[in-house]
């Protein structure tokens, strides 16, 4: 069978040689260069370069074997710095042009892809990608090509997802009488609306109020999409998929800011939480547990907080579990926000078919299950989910009941913009320096002029 698998694997890829025009029967001659820029930023996700690597050893293997005349060398880059410093490395690159600066493949968030392509920066992968779309692509969980669609063409091949969730502290809730069966009931209750926001900030009052953490609730501190699952869990919407236009929801913004303020107000949360470094947010709820809940979690977590702060697996199982984000109200829902990183092809690149071959070859079953593996991501194909590999996971096993209740981040060149307005409206209501109400009129106010009539008001 594996023998089958692999003259298959030679016959697609011989052919591929050939659409690439490369020469066949002689001696290796050529060695063509592949760059790619990635991004973690969490130190776990390294293999999004090194899974581009070993497709350029694979590569070599089958070119070898059908006797082509080239040869690649992937120069693969990790950036371990923050967002905003990847993202203006790219931009000033990409601003340049020039094809020797901007590297072919870029491994990024999907929410760049309308703001790239809008720029003129990628190359729509449309017709790149048909020819490995039955032995590779159509294998994709369909709903992940819906994040890296824009403008009615594909610009990216999804790298990987996750999932989004409250992590609430075992140990605190069995200090509060909590049984085991309960702990584990949690989830089911809060699927099932049994357990809403307003249960979440009560919990959070009793942990405060039996001594047992410093700051029962705390939550991400810097800008991402995770603030829109409350939004989502108030009711309310952020976009218009049908329009693609950002959607401002007065009441359900409100709603969540009224949240965050109060939880300040109550004790809950600490003044100032959107200024914190990321690393005393991971202590206080993975190592001291001087916090109650994180309710901006990411499954990633659980890999960088074994590697980078020597957590065992054990002690995670024995102190943490987690849910999706609680509906806020009778109108809102459960959810948890997804947030797909993607492979993209730059415009300027002289190689973009040898591109999309090395990210067909990057995206095989393995490499991605490797991936997930180490970085605690959840499989992108569905021949993942029956990979031994894969199912000896039980942390991944668990954390992919999540993802019927996914949502995804705006596809809209300004969500970004969005986004940002909507963590520093956080962080004024709950340093009281601006009331729920008036944080939405300053994002009302910020968004008219990032998205114009790209907009809808309700």
């Amino acid at each position: 069978m594996r023998t089958m698998k692999r003259l298959t694997w030679l016959a697609v890829l011989a052919a591929a040689a050939l659409l690439l025009g490369l020469s066949v029967g002689a001696a290796a001659q050529e060695v063509i260069t592949i760059r790619a820029w990635t991004v973690g930023p969490d130190t776990p996700a390294f293999y999004r370069a090194e899974n581009l690597v070993t497709a350029g050893e694979r590569l070599n293997q089958i070119l070898e074997a059908v006797g082509a005349d080239v040869r690649v060398e992937v120069d693969a880059d990790f950036w371990t710095d923050d967002w905003d410093s990847f993202r203006r490395r790219v931009i000033l690159a990409s601003e340049e042009g020039n094809p020797d600066v901007v590297p072919d493949i870029l491994v990024s968030s999907h929410l760049d892809i309308p703001v790239w392509a809008s720029s003129g920066w990628l190359a729509p992968l449309d017709d790149l990608i048909a020819p490995y779309w039955e032995s590779t692509y159509e294998d994709f969980f369909p709903h992940l090509w819906e994040s890296v669609t824009f403008d009615g063409k594909v610009w990216g091949v999804p790298q990987d997802i996750e999932v989004r969730m409250v992590f609430y502290r075992k140990d605190h809730l069995r200090a509060l009488g909590w049984t085991e069966e309960e702990i584990a009931d949690l989830p089911r209750k809060v699927e099932e609306k049994e357990f809403l926001l307003a249960d979440l900030v009560e919990l959070a009052k009793q942990m405060r109020d039996a001594g047992l953490v410093e700051y029962p609730i705390v939550h991400r501190p810097t800008s991402g999409p995770d603030f829109f699952q409350f939004v989502v869990a108030y009711g309310g919407e952020y976009y218009d998929p049908a329009t693609n236009k950002l959607v401002i929801d007065r009441a359900a913004l409100e709603d969540t800011l009224a949240f965050f303020a109060n939880n300040v107000k109550e004790g809950l949360t600490p003044d100032g939480m959107t200024t914190w470094p990321w690393p005393p947010v991971h202590r206080a709820i993975a190592i001291e547990g001087t916090a109650g809940m994180q309710i901006t979690g990411g499954m990633w977590f659980w890999a960088e907080w074994q590697r980078d702060f020597g957590i065992t697996e054990e002690e995670l199982w024995e102190n943490l579990t987690w849910t999706l984000i609680p509906a806020g109200n009778e109108k809102g829902r459960p959810n948890q926000l997804g947030h797909p990183l993607a492979y993209m092809i730059t415009a300027p690149s002289r190689h973009k078919e040898l591109s999309a071959l090395l990210i067909t070859l990057a995206s095989s079953v393995d490499l991605n299950t490797r991936h997930a593996l180490e970085a605690a991501k959840l499989a992108i194909r569905r021949s993942q989910t029956a990979f031994p590999r894969f199912l000896e996971s039980e942390y991944l096993a668990e954390a992919a009941k999540l993802v019927p209740h996914q949502i995804f981040s705006a596809g809209h060149p300004a969500s970004g913009r969005y986004a940002t307005a909507l963590h520093e409206a956080v962080g004024a209501v709950e340093t009281g320096a601006l009331t729920p109400a008036q944080a939405v009129d300053l994002i009302i106010q910020r968004m008219r002029q990032a998205a114009g009539d790209d907009l809808i008001i309700k």
